[in-house]
């Protein structure tokens, strides 16, 4: 319950306030972003491996069920390349696959439910304020898309269907709470067409489009001082 997630992000708030009071003691502040960043990550990745654990005897579910549904998050950005930052959102992509005699369906509901808890339990109102946004967006077909879904289902798509930027996503992903088996097969699997997505057909043209577009949304007033997403920012420097 609530009692559970308050002293999970608690917890958390220790942890971060320990690493940012050794942050501002470093004599040389750009020499510590590496391990700061690194830091924030695997910070992250605590806090949802705990709120899974707590999420897991919240669900509705038959006990023996829930522990049969093997349970990934998939770090993607920031969090996936270690490189996060104190305000970062954590990007996340969700892998379920079935264990037992339990079926696929079956472990899409309950993994479905497993990260809206997880989700919750990182950020929803509570007497501690929340962390940070847990975002899923970046999952096959998006905000339109299944929260969940098996490794093979995750295959099919990108096989069949994923744009030339959903591979781009993909560059950083790495296992970041959960099952980290499941989650090293889901990177594993998905690596070799990331590496071959250069060779679709007008793919160059396709990462500048985006770019542009990325670009095109910035008021032109703010165009010269977006150090995100302005001409010579971070994301120019991701793309």
């Amino acid at each position: 319950g609530e009692a559970a997630w308050v002293a999970m992000r608690v917890r958390y708030r220790r942890h971060l306030a320990q690493l940012a009071a050794w942050d501002l003691c470093q004599p040389d502040p750009l020499a510590a972003v590496d391990r700061v960043a690194a830091a924030l990550a695997d910070l992250a990745g605590a806090a949802l491996d705990a709120a899974i654990l707590v999420a897991r005897n919240e669900v509705t579910f038959p006990a023996d069920d829930v522990a049969a549904t093997r349970f990934s998050i998939i770090g993607m950005g920031k969090a996936g390349a270690r490189e996060l930052n104190y305000l970062s959102d954590v990007d996340v992509i969700f892998v379920v696959e079935s264990g037992g005699d339990l079926t696929d369906d079956r472990a899409v509901q309950i993994g479905t439910r497993l990260a809206m808890a997880t989700m919750k339990g990182i950020n929803d109102l509570a007497a501690e304020p929340g962390l940070w946004e847990v975002d899923a967006n970046l999952r096959p077909e998006g905000k339109d898309g299944a929260l969940v879904r098996t490794l093979d289902s995750h295959v099919a798509y990108y096989e069949r269907w994923a744009k030339s930027w959903e591979f781009q996503a993909l560059l950083k992903a790495r296992p970041l709470a959960g099952d980290r088996e499941l989650g090293q097969r889901y990177v594993d699997a998905l690596a070799p067409m990331v590496w071959s997505s250069a060779s679709r057909e007008n793919f160059v043209e396709s990462v500048q489009r985006m770019r542009e577009r990325v670009t095109a949304n910035i008021p032109s007033g703010e165009l010269d001082v977006q150090l995100k997403l302005g001409p010579g920012g971070l994301r120019d420097v991701e793309f």
